[in-house]
C-alpha cells in the first residue's frame, strides 16, 4: 500500500498524476485537520497504519520528515521514497536566512505562505491555506527536528528525491543524509523542490 504526504503549506493534490484511488494520503497537522503538532500526528497516523501487511511511504519536504517518523513507530513500513528531505533542517541553512523567513511568515502568514508556494512548486499552486497557529507552530517544530539519529538506524529500502535547484532544502542535504545510512539511494532531477509528474512517474 502506497502512502502519500504532501509538503508544509499544501495538500496532497501535488500527486494528482500517480495517485491511485486505493492510495492513502495523509494530511499535515493543520492542513485540512486540527491535529497541532508533527508528533501527534504520528501518535495518531501509526494507529491507522498499524494493521496494513506492507507500506511504501512516498513523503515530500515536511512529509518526508513525518515519514520518517512514522516508520520509527511502524513496522510495516517496507520503502521509502523522500522527495526533498533534509534530516535536520536546521542545519540546512545559515541561521539568518531561517530566522528571516520565520519572520516573513510571522508578520504576513499569508503573503508569505504565497510566496513560499511560488518558490517551492513547479507551478501555480492555488488551494485552501492551512490553520496559521498549527502551521507556524510545526514550522518550528519541524526547523528543529533531528532525524539524523533515526536516518542512521533505517533498515528499510530508501531513496531520496532531489532536485538539482532546490533553494528550499539545497542538494547538500541529500548527501549529507547519504553518509549517515549508505544504503540510501539518491536520485538527483533537473528541477526544484518537487518534481514534474513526469518526473515521479520514473521513480
Amino acid at each position: 500500500m502506497r502512502v502519500f504526504i504532501h509538503g508544509w503549506g499544501f495538500d496532497n493534490s501535488v500527486f494528482n498524476g500517480i495517485l491511485r484511488e486505493e492510495d492513502v494520503k495523509l494530511e499535515l497537522p493543520g492542513h485540512g485537520n486540527a491535529i497541532d503538532s508533527l508528533e501527534k500526528a504520528t501518535i495518531f497516523y501509526s494507529k491507522l497504519l498499524k494493521d496494513f501487511k506492507s507500506i511504501e511511504i512516498i513523503g515530500w519536504s515536511m512529509g518526508a520528515s513525518l515519514g520518517i517518523m512514522l516508520t520509527q513507530c511502524l513496522k510495516n513500513v517496507t520503502s521509502l521514497k523522500l522527495i526533498g528531505f533534509s534530516p535536520y533542517f536546521k542545519e540546512a541553512h545559515d541561521k539568518i536566512t531561517i530566522s528571516a523567513f520565520m519572520r516573513t511568515m510571522k508578520k504576513d502568514f499569508y503573503k508569505g505562505i504565497k510566496e513560499f508556494r511560488k518558490n517551492a512548486y513547479h507551478s501555480e499552486f492555488n488551494s485552501e491555506y492551512p490553520i496559521k497557529d498549527i502551521a507556524l507552530s510545526i514550522l518550528e517544530e519541524y526547523i528543529n527536528l533531528d532525524l539524523r539519529e533515526a536516518v542512521k538506524n533505517l533498515d528499510v529500502s530508501l531513496r531520496l528525491i532531489q532536485g538539482e535547484n532546490d533553494i528550499v532544502v539545497p542538494m547538500q542535504e541529500a548527501y549529507k543524509t547519504k553518509e549517515l545510512n549508505r544504503r540510501i539511494d539518491i536520485f538527483l532531477y533537473k528541477g526544484g523542490h518537487f518534481p514534474t509528474i513526469q518526473v515521479l512517474k520514473e521513480l
